[in-house]
């Protein structure tokens, strides 16, 4: 039977006994801002050293490590698994569901041997009646694994996450700054929940002092639902700038990524699992988390807002990198090209995936 515990305040929480993963990461940093602004101390977990401070203690340690991990989590109670493996080259994509999948079986393992008392979990909004695409079949899979053992977790279930530094965010902002002409797959049309970044760090953050919220699930969104087509044209309003959209409904996702890719400093490993993602509705059916953490949820519009003027003041590392050689030449040359790619290339990708599934099926 899992064991449940009441901290309901900063000082049931023994000094450093909270422990963030991924902790330089999108999620992961501005969690643990916000928990030591919030009067808690913090040891943040990265594969880099980084100095500590009175509030935060960062250790080294690789979730594929298993003692490293083990000892990284030594005197911890409460850990935040913020941890994700979509990176590497493009051909590594089909990867990551495998690492992630290790990732959380090290993880459990080393919380129960260590005595963690809590898991909290921040995984993707899914809808469970429909096949998932590899990305969420992932994150639902890693919620699955850490629910296993003897540990209570708190999973957060999460639409399309709107901030600086965030992957989703980046393509959104570098496709509708970019291109005036959009070639879009069938996925544009699919209806999503964006939520704010912070206000998905409040939830985080609020959940240590609710144990209600402890061994459930909940689904969290922003107060507007709208395709990602609409998500586009908000974005594109608030630019002020006029956005058109082709919808070539065969278009895969492989080569959207690949696009994806050309277009924006968002890698295609990255950018694969992310727009297979969206091919689904990613819509909050249970808001019940809402009566426990009530919120005045940000809109889309003023998460847009702070996301663009918080990128300006400090740009993310992805605007450090080098412009393709694309983006030197002309941009109706690049429309047109990538049209014409559009149109020859998803018919060969289209081919090439139904050949791919008659060789697994058949």
């Amino acid at each position: 039977m899992k064991q449940i515990i009441s901290s309901s305040n900063i000082s049931d929480y023994k000094p450093f006994s909270i422990l963030v993963t991924g902790a330089t990461g999108f999620i992961g940093s501005r969690l643990i801002l916000s928990l030591v602004s919030s009067g808690y101390t913090v040891k943040g977990l990265s594969r880099k050293q980084f100095p500590d401070n009175d509030k935060v203690k960062y250790v080294k340690a690789d979730v594929f490590n298993f003692d490293e991990l083990k000892n990284a989590m030594s005197g911890i109670d409460t850990a935040f698994y913020l941890l994700h493996s979509m990176e590497g080259d493009k051909g590594d994509w089909q990867e990551f569901a495998a690492r992630e999948k290790i990732q959380a079986q090290n993880f459990l393992k080393a919380a129960t041997e260590s005595g963690v008392k809590r898991i909290i979990y921040l995984g993707g909004l899914v809808n469970d009646r429909l096949g998932l695409s590899p990305h969420m079949r992932s994150r639902k899979e890693v919620g699955e694994i850490l629910a296993s053992g003897n540990i209570p977790v708190t999973e957060f279930r999460t639409s399309i996450i709107i901030g600086a530094k965030g992957g989703s965010y980046a393509m959104l902002r570098y496709l509708v700054e970019r291109l005036s002409v959009m070639v879009c797959p069938s996925w544009v049309k699919s209806l999503a929940q964006p939520i704010a970044v912070d206000d998905v760090v409040s939830y985080l953050v609020e959940s240590l002092s609710k144990p209600e919220t402890m061994g459930k699930i909940f689904e969290i969104g922003g107060p507007d639902k709208m395709t990602y087509e609409e998500l586009m044209r908000v974005y594109s309003a608030y630019l002020n700038k006029n956005l058109f959209v082709i919808q070539i409904p065969f278009l895969t996702t492989r080569i959207s990524s690949y696009w994806v890719d050309l277009i924006t400093p968002v890698k295609a490993s990255l950018a694969r699992p992310l727009i297979g993602s969206l091919v689904h509705d990613t819509v909050v059916t249970d808001d019940s988390i809402t009566k426990i953490i009530p919120m005045h949820l940000k809109s889309v519009r003023d998460a847009i807002d702070i996301a663009t003027k918080e990128m300006k003041s400090n740009p993310p590392q992805m605007e450090q990198r080098e412009e393709k050689t694309g983006f030197k030449i002309n941009q109706k040359l690049i429309q047109v090209s990538l049209f014409a790619l559009a149109v020859i290339g998803s018919s060969y990708y289209w081919l090439d995936d139904e050949l791919m599934s008659m060789s697994l099926y058949g």
